[in-house]
């Protein structure tokens, strides 16, 4: 359905200012979501996933453009499971050594984030 002609339609700069907003709002829980991950919710073990799956399809409803959701759903399965390393490592070796395979691991958890949107959108589209 369309808008009618004489309301006025939101700038393109509107759209990116609240895509903006969820980014900056993405970032930050997924940092908060990794460590509650690493730690008081360490003992769901697998199903921590699901947790993930949950936030991801939840982030992924909030309304904008394709390619803003997949840069949404990217930067908050990086940051979700590079702060999920990072919080959860015990290891002898300092951190800052794991800096890059973490960062790595982090790049395949936000190409599944974006995964998990599109089959989400793509089911959504279809039903």
């Amino acid at each position: 359905m369309t808008a009618p002609a004489d309301r006025p339609q939101p700038s393109p700069g509107a759209r990116t200012g609240r895509e903006a907003r969820v980014l900056a709002v993405a970032a930050p829980a997924a940092l908060v979501l990794g460590w509650l991950s690493a730690h008081p919710l360490a003992g769901l073990g697998g199903w921590t996933v699901v947790v993930w799956a949950v936030a991801v399809v939840v982030l992924g409803n909030v309304p904008g453009t394709a390619r803003g959701k997949a840069l949404r759903l990217g930067l908050f399965g990086f940051v979700l499971g590079f702060s999920f390393l990072c919080f959860g490592y015990t290891g002898e070796a300092a951190l800052v050594t794991r800096v890059l395979p973490f960062a790595l691991l982090a790049v395949v958890s936000g190409l599944a984030a974006v995964a998990l949107g599109a089959l989400v959108h793509l089911v959504r589209s279809v039903l």
